[in-house]
């Protein structure tokens, strides 16, 4: 005979009752961003406490000083009358800076992936059916990345949020406004937390008809102008060279300033020399920092009697599509020579 009963709980992080992680105190804002204060100029309030689901932010990531200047300006502000949008091409930086920040002021990260098939009620969490240590099927309610940051604070960040469809743009009304959500899934109506940020990524503004991001949709007018949009770019070809300098020391400047040569070169083939996609036939496939820091490892990794074309292919040519490869191919070709061939020893070390 089957004795065992099902039980409803509520899934809630622990945390130890004797951190209170809503505690918030001054810091010198010198001490957090010494990018952009002098000592004593300025202070700002942080969680005295790092909540157990702060994230570190990439440790090669430089972010534009204009843009973060705006959305730290946002973030600071005394209330939230819009989340914070921020819109650029594949590997610009979006979700980058938003983890920048939230890693210098202690503040706990939730993600919702959004995605074309992405319901309302996944945006709002649900059941799982688990087993307890007495064998029992307890039945657990688990509220969705955004629901956790909403009732409780924290950031939350809806990636790619104009992949959202009609269903989930719905959904998303009440709770970029701010207002109290109703959780149907669960017959549940939670508000808002005063700790809680609201930030979104997305390629678009939600304008639809993209020949580059052909999965962005178009959003409703109601759901766009809920955000304020802030623009991410490609960092400019010196602080590329700085992030390769002090993650592969021992690459001469003319290997690296090569690298982000092809980078750039590879960008104009893809959105124009404004960057911002302005071009015809252009290439599917961007070569963002992420791929410029990914070839600088493993062209150490692959050891010196490997090319610079070894490494190139494995960490960025399968992106690109097989009716693009020439015209790649060309591009490199053009900025390297017949270097781009040479064991990495021969290049370090040239014969006389």
């Amino acid at each position: 005979m089957n004795t065992q009963t099902q039980t409803t709980n509520q899934a809630v992080t622990s945390i130890a009752p004797s951190v209170d992680y809503n505690e918030v105190h001054k810091v010198d804002a010198h001490e957090r961003f010494p990018e952009l204060f002098d000592p004593q100029e300025y202070e700002i309030a942080i969680r005295k406490h790092r909540h157990p689901n702060c994230q570190k932010a990439d440790k090669n990531y430089v972010p534009d000083e204009d843009t973060l200047r705006m959305a730290l300006a946002w973030w600071l502000a005394p209330s939230q009358p819009k989340p914070l949008g921020l819109v650029g091409e594949t590997g610009t930086g979006k979700t980058e800076m938003l983890l920048f920040i939230a890693d210098r002021l202690n503040e706990p990260v939730y993600i919702e992936k959004v995605t074309t098939g992405m319901t309302g009620e996944r945006l709002e969490g649900g059941y799982e059916l688990l087993t307890d240590s007495s064998g029992n099927a307890v039945t657990n309610k688990r509220y969705s990345q955004a629901a956790q940051g909403y009732k409780y604070g924290g950031l939350v960040i809806l990636d790619e949020v104009d992949k959202a469809n009609d269903d989930l743009s719905t959904s998303l009304h009440l709770f970029v406004e701010g207002k109290p959500w109703t959780l149907s899934v669960f017959g549940e109506t939670i508000n808002k937390h005063k700790h809680c940020r609201i930030a979104g990524t997305a390629n678009t503004t939600g304008g639809g008809g993209s020949d580059r991001y052909i999965t962005s949709q178009r959003l409703d007018q109601a759901l766009r102008s809920r955000f304020g949009w802030l623009q991410t770019r490609y960092p400019e070809k010196e602080i590329e060279l700085d992030i390769l300098k002090r993650n592969y020391p021992k690459l001469p400047t003319k290997i690296t300033r090569r690298m982000v040569q092809t980078g750039n070169a590879l960008r104009v083939a893809a959105l124009g020399t404004d960057l911002d996609g302005n071009i015809d036939n252009p290439l599917g496939c961007v070569f963002s920092t992420r791929s410029l820091v990914h070839w600088g490892f493993y062209l150490m990794q692959f050891g010196l009697k490997r090319s610079p074309r070894v490494s190139l292919d494995f960490a960025f040519m399968g992106s690109v599509d097989d009716e693009e490869k020439a015209e790649v191919l060309a591009i490199i070709q053009r900025v390297w020579g017949e270097e781009i061939d040479k064991p990495l020893g021969e290049l370090l070390n040239p014969k006389k």
